[in-house]
């Protein structure tokens, strides 16, 4: 017998549906045959099952049927339940839902739907899956990027990570000549204090005394570029520019003294005694990426860099010198000595160095350091 219209569209779409009681006898069954494995006798002889019997999830959903029968619920719907083609071995899923029936005259009823939803569910499993390593791949590309930008943030001074990451700054050896003003900073006393001290106790000093100067220099805009043990070095206007990075500078230098001084109030009184010298100076200087191929480090050398370090090995402890050309910029903003001009290792003429006593340029607080 040829097949209707409603039947080789429902074979089409690999659809099919049994009309039952409310005993889930089955009354008829409409569709694609293999939705359920049916043999050809069981087909013939479809009204002596019941659909529990070819649908075992049916099973204890009695109480739902009912609701659906009353109207309380107007359908159940099960998803996803997996079938094993019996010829082939292959798994293939079904949707089924069920829906109230009343036939005129007739007792009520239930339709049974029955749609093949492999290739669905085929490509469901595979989004899922893909989502799933989609998902990991996210959590380890953020865990890296965490682990990065923690490596970042204590082995990079922000500002050059920033500038890497924004390619202004290239990741390869070399720079270019800029009008800089340097700050070294250094821990007097250090030896003698490490002596009595032992080595976890003069790692745990160190660290404090050096992130106090960090803050300041950070503070003030400057780039701590390097630590050499009690020491810093810090750049002004590198590498984003500053048009008073002199003054930033003698900012920093006048902070470092200020914090160590409410520092040493705070300590015991056995602590030893804390103080540093900060010598400044500006001028010209390369300042790029310096190293090996293999390692790169932003700082800055040359003259200006040289001296500023000989300038801090003059100064004493609680004391601020800043060199001739950093006086000029700034010689508005403080007020300062002219010590006796002092001569430099490997420069040939004497130089003029100033101590600063006091700022009295546009006013600045500590309380910028809160958002360091």
């Amino acid at each position: 017998m040829p097949l209707t219209i409603t039947d080789l569209i429902l074979c089409e779409q690999k659809v099919a549906y049994l009309r039952v009681d409310a005993e889930l006898n089955i009354l008829e069954y409409v569709g694609d045959d293999r939705l359920l494995q049916l043999q050809p006798a069981q087909l013939s002889d479809i009204k002596q099952y019941t659909a529990t019997e070819l649908i075992p999830e049916l099973y204890g959903c009695e109480d739902l049927l009912q609701d659906i029968l009353q109207g309380i619920m107007p359908k159940f719907c099960l998803e996803n339940l997996n079938r094993v083609n019996i010829t082939t071995g292959d798994t293939y899923y079904l949707n089924l839902s069920i829906l109230p029936y009343q036939e005129s005259h007739s007792p009520p009823q239930f339709v049974i739907t029955l749609i093949d939803t492999s290739s669905w569910s085929h490509v469901q499993q595979t989004l899922t899956q893909q989502r799933n390593e989609l998902d990991l791949l996210k959590q380890s590309l953020d865990d890296t990027n965490q682990r990065l930008q923690y490596i970042l943030q204590r082995y990079v001074p922000p500002e050059v990570g920033k500038a890497l990451m924004e390619k202004r700054i290239l990741p390869e050896l070399g720079g270019g000549v800029r009008c800089v003003s340097v700050l070294f900073a250094d821990l007097r006393n250090y030896t003698t204090i490490s002596e009595r001290l032992t080595p976890a106790e003069t790692i745990e000093i160190l660290s404090i005394c050096l992130e106090m100067v960090s803050k300041a220099i950070m503070s003030a805009g400057g780039v701590v570029v390097n630590y050499m043990g009690d020491g810093v070095m810090a750049i002004f206007n590198a590498p984003d520019e500053q048009a008073d990075h002199a003054q930033r500078a003698v900012r920093a230098g006048m902070m470092i003294q200020t914090m160590a001084k409410e520092m040493r109030a705070k300590l015991p009184p056995n602590t030893p005694l804390l103080t540093f010298g900060v010598g400044i100076n500006t001028g010209d200087a390369l300042v790029g990426n310096i190293g090996a191929q293999w390692h790169h480090q932003y700082s800055a050398v040359g003259d200006t860099i040289n001296v500023a370090s000989r300038i801090c090995s003059y100064a004493r402890p609680n004391e601020v010198l800043i060199g001739s050309d950093c006086y000029e910029l700034v010689q508005t903003d403080v007020l300062a000595n002219a010590l006796p001009p002092l001569k430099f290792k490997g420069k040939s003429q004497e130089m003029v160095v100033y101590q600063v006593e006091q700022w009295v340029g546009a006013s600045y607080s500590l309380d910028d350091l809160h958002q360091v």
